[in-house]
């Protein structure tokens, strides 16, 4: 008998021992074994509430896709936990009209695009603004008084939009120059 054994040759009984040993291990999955009683064999069904799970929902409310895209779609926020978990349809466009009594059909359902179905991903990123802040030299031409030259344009100082950093601050103070810039408007151009 010989003591070595080439490459080739090892390989090739290495792998036959393993296919080996993958058909033997593998008669439950091809049902070769009969069972008995099969309420005892029966598979664990666990992972059946956990699937059913993924779907479910505290609350859900209706609103429309507007700012989004411009078709305005009615969509249907799933809330659990205080997060919207999924996005979709109402299937109820054809429901709709609008003040004068005009409606649709049904036909436009379901509504909803990839953008739409994708705006939970939106809402909850990174890269969401999740305070309330202002540029800093609209701030400046807020605390000045809104100055405007002989023109009724501001000053370019107040305006660098793209060079100008952003100053956050507190909704009662972002609702406080808001107000105050639209008292300004009016009392400018009335």
């Amino acid at each position: 008998m010989k003591k070595e054994i080439s490459r080739r040759e090892f390989m090739a009984r290495i792998t036959a021992a393993g296919f080996g040993a993958l058909v033997a291990s593998t008669t439950n999955a091809w049902g070769l074994e009969a069972i008995s009683n099969p309420l005892a064999a029966y598979p664990n069904r666990d992972w059946e509430k956990v699937y059913r799970d993924l779907w479910a929902y505290d609350s859900r409310y209706t609103f429309t896709c507007a700012p989004n895209d411009t078709h305005n779609c009615l969509l249907n926020a799933h809330v659990r936990q205080g997060v919207i978990t999924r996005i979709g349809p109402t299937m109820k466009y054809g429901e709709a009209v609008d003040l004068l009594g005009n409606g649709t059909s049904h036909r436009w359902d379901p509504r909803v695009c990839q953008k739409g179905l994708a705006l939970t991903r939106r809402f909850y990123g990174d890269r969401r603004v999740n305070g309330t802040m202002v540029r800093a030299g609209y701030k400046k031409w807020y605390e000045a008084g809104f100055p405007r030259g002989a023109d009724g344009r501001p000053p370019e100082e107040y305006f660098q939009r793209a060079r100008d950093e952003w100053v956050r601050m507190s909704h009662d103070e972002g609702a406080v120059i808001v107000a105050a810039a639209l008292k300004n408007i009016a009392e400018t151009y009335t």
